[in-house]
């Protein structure tokens, strides 16, 4: 019998899968603090884990660990190195939320482009004749430059391309031959692309201590141009976002994400009417939370019966002597 320990709530259908194997005793814990995780360590030779860090000494905790696995993607706050000591794979769960990211990105554009705000509050303001303003936009035709070409990235594009958007990529790791059957454009500098745009989405990795967006950049944006991210907070300088809307040096913006989350709405950008904010939740749909359940949990079931999907271990130098 194998001790399976779920760090907290996740979508149901990943709790099903684990409990429908014979062999498997299968404990949710009430929350997904630390401090109850550290509580149920020292008996578990499975760990499905939510967003809780793991370190050194949880590890050391574990002396029956043979699986983690990751109910997401990220894993910063995981000690790789102590894992690799004891052999033990970390797993996460591929690509189950790029669809919702993209549809997301994609809900943003359309809510700016259409002004839906600002429509939305004359009908409930009762001021009907304010519809002939011809605030509202379209994409066909737009220049949308995305900043990042993963599989997210790829998804918008195909989405904006349907639409008959007019697609600019951004990516180093990218190549002319590998767009060569696709309508888009590629450009190998990103403030030409930024100076192009019509829309700018983010959808690249972290950048480090350096925004991908910040007063130059700003100042190359077109006059109209729309700024979404839903991809890492530290992307933007959000004081010179929040200049150039108060200035309309640009016409909106969509975030997804903030340098310190939950953000301190204190911050002057909160009090704007011409940005759409949402709490980190892209990726967060009722179909992705259950593809990142039934991800992380067929991770387990598969690591458990001698068959660990190699494509979703993290650390792969445990292969040569697993």
């Amino acid at each position: 019998m194998y001790k399976v320990i779920i760090g907290g709530k996740i979508h149901n259908d990943g709790i099903k899968l684990l409990q429908s194997v014979e062999n498997f005793d299968v404990t949710v814990l009430p929350d997904a603090s630390t401090e109850t995780l550290e509580d149920n360590l020292s008996d578990a030779d499975a760990i499905l884990l939510r967003l809780q860090p793991f370190n050194r000494s949880m590890i050391e905790k574990s002396k029956n660990l043979k699986i983690l696995s990751r109910n997401g993607v990220g894993y910063d706050a995981i000690d790789i190195n102590s894992l690799n000591k004891r052999k033990i794979p970390l797993t996460i769960v591929g690509d189950v939320n790029s669809s919702s990211v993209a549809e997301h990105t994609i809900m943003f554009m359309l809510s700016l482009l259409k002004q839906m705000k600002f429509h939305d509050n004359i009908i409930r303001s009762n001021q009907w004749s304010k519809r002939d303003q011809l605030l509202s936009s379209d994409i066909e035709g737009k220049k949308i430059f995305i900043i990042g070409f993963g599989k997210i990235g790829q998804k918008v594009a195909k989405i904006l391309d349907a639409m008959s958007g007019k697609v600019i990529v951004y990516d180093p790791y990218v190549n002319k031959e590998q767009l060569a059957n696709t309508n888009y454009d590629l450009v190998d500098d990103i403030d030409n692309g930024i100076a192009d745009a019509d829309i700018i989405t983010i959808h690249a990795p972290s950048s480090g201590n350096n925004y991908l967006i910040d007063k130059p950049q700003f100042l190359l944006m077109k006059k109209n141009v729309i700024l979404i991210n839903t991809s890492r907070g530290s992307h933007i300088n959000i004081d010179e976002l929040a200049t150039a809307l108060e200035k309309n040096i640009i016409l909106g913006a969509g975030l997804d994400v903030f340098p310190t989350e939950p953000p301190a709405i204190e911050h002057r950008l909160f009090k704007l009417d011409n940005i759409l904010f949402s709490p980190h939740i892209a990726g967060l749909t009722n179909e992705c939370a259950s593809r990142m359940s039934l991800g992380s949990a067929q991770n387990i079931i598969d690591a458990l019966n001698g068959k660990l999907n190699t494509n979703l271990l993290v650390n792969k130098d445990i292969l040569e002597n697993y």
